[in-house]
């Protein structure tokens, strides 16, 4: 089954998506072999020559033109992601506009939520109860 396809940001939520991969790149890259792509690397990846396994979390450190090019963005793309990353993001990223997208898109049934405590509680009515 097919992901979500790709997750839209706006460039005030961008620090906190690069800073988590710069958090948890180390996990991705022992769960996936590598990390997510976020798509905004690529204005680095044309401004350094540089290819997407260069950039690394203390190469980050040092070049910060993306911070400055998406801060004033609007609705931009920030990854695409597997079904299986998804579940895996689930568990793993914090971010509040990334989990009201997986909210937004994935049944309150779909395997990936299963045993994550941050769901919102559905509203449950009591049965009707005979007290005889």
């Amino acid at each position: 089954m097919a992901g979500i396809d790709k997750t839209y940001i706006d460039g005030n939520d961008y620090p906190l998506y690069r800073q988590w991969w710069i958090d948890n790149y180390e996990a991705m890259v022992k769960e996936f072999g590598r990390p997510i792509y976020l798509y905004p690397f690529s204005i680095l990846l044309y401004a350094h020559d540089v290819r997407m396994e260069d950039i690394t979390p203390e190469f980050l450190m040092t070049h910060t033109e993306d911070l400055e090019h998406y801060k004033r963005s609007y609705d931009f793309a920030i990854w695409n992601t597997s079904e299986r990353q998804d579940k895996w993001l689930i568990k793993h990223c914090p971010i509040s506009s990334y989990r009201e997208r997986m909210l937004s898109v994935y049944s309150s049934r779909w395997p990936g939520f299963k045993g994550q405590k941050w769901l919102p509680k559905k509203n449950v009515k009591p049965g009707y109860v005979n007290n005889k």
